[in-house]
Order: structure tokens, then C-alpha cells, then sequence
């Protein structure tokens, strides 16, 4: 439906625009909406441009409700979670790097180089967080108090073990 201008713009055809408008509907050219971070969103209409003493101006209607639809669209597809799009995400359920990184058993020096498209996705961390977003998406905190309660288990299976030197050798530390 839209056309690739020079620059990277893109519109709609003459002829779609046309069919549109005798539709009823007011049409535009499409909004490439980078205020999510993704460079790939692509908005027809929800949103209003307008002239301001500091410029264009574009008011989104409903932004959260945006995000949400974002969202879900990119955990339903079935390509894999590009790196930017992992920001987005765990950015919408407000997590930091190190909080997502808890909730799936991983670093996070290694969430951010998925971040930044240094490695790829691990299959099964990425199976997780399009459980966990989804969960999230439903206000279903089942699945994210179940992964917290698996990150405090491995935390005490695993965490830090103490160790002292009394003269004699090494041992536990009380």
C-alpha cells in the first residue's frame, strides 16, 4: 500500500488515497514513528501534525495504547527479536538491563550486547521474554513472579559462597 519515496519517505498512492477519501476517511501520508526507539514503525493514522512556533509538531493519539499494540505485535511475529526491538520491549515493562537479565538467568553486560545486535538472542531467553511480555501485556504478573521466584532459588543455590583462611586452610565462612 505505500511507495517508497527518495530519502526513505514513503506515501500513499494516488489511487489508495483516492479510494480512501471517497471512503470518508481523512488520509495522510504515513508518520515514520521513531519516538519508540524501533526504526521500522510505520503509523496511517491515530495521530494529528501540526504547525508549531518551534516547528512540526505530531501528536500521537493514545501513545501507551501504541506501545501496547507494538508490543504484542512484535512478541506474536514469528521472526526472530531483533536487538532494538529487545530495548523497546524491556524498556515497556520497565526493567532495567540488569532486572531482565535476572529474570532470565543471564548477565547483564550480556542483555545489552543482545541490545546492541553483538550476539544473537539465546532461543530460549528469547522464548521467555515474549512469555514474559505477553504476560505482562495481559496484566498476568504470574509468569514474572514466577521467574523472580526461579532468580532468588538460583541466587541461593548459586550465589556467592563464602570463604575464610584460619591459619589451618580454607573453609566455609560462618
Amino acid at each position: 500500500m505505500l511507495r517508497e519515496l527518495p530519502g526513505g519517505r514513503q506515501t500513499i498512492p494516488a489511487s489508495t488515497r483516492s479510494r480512501l477519501a471517497d471512503s470518508g476517511l481523512m488520509v495522510c501520508d504515513p508518520l515514520h514513528y521513531v519516538a519508540c526507539g524501533l526504526d521500522n514503525i510505520w503509523l496511517l493514522n491515530g495521530f494529528v501534525v501540526s504547525d508549531t512556533p518551534y516547528g512540526r509538531g505530531v501528536a500521537v493519539e493514545d501513545a501507551d495504547g501504541l506501545h501496547r499494540a507494538i508490543a504484542h505485535a512484535l512478541v506474536s511475529d514469528k521472526q526472530p527479536i531483533a536487538g532494538q526491538e529487545l530495548r523497546f520491549l524491556r524498556k515497556h515493562m520497565n526493567l532495567s538491563q540488569q532486572g531482565l537479565a535476572n529474570l532470565l538467568g543471564s548477565s547483564g553486560q550480556r542483555i545489552a550486547r543482545w541490545e546492541k545486535g553483538q550476539s544473537g538472542i539465546d532461543p530460549a531467553a528469547e522464548r521467555l521474554v515474549r512469555l514474559l511480555v505477553l504476560g505482562w501485556l495481559q496484566e498476568n504478573r504470574d509468569v514474572q513472579k514466577a521467574l523472580e521466584e526461579l532468580a532468588d532459588m538460583d541466587e541461593a543455590l548459586h550465589g556467592r559462597r563464602r570463604m575464610c583462611h584460619d591459619g589451618a586452610g580454607w573453609k566455609r565462612a560462618a
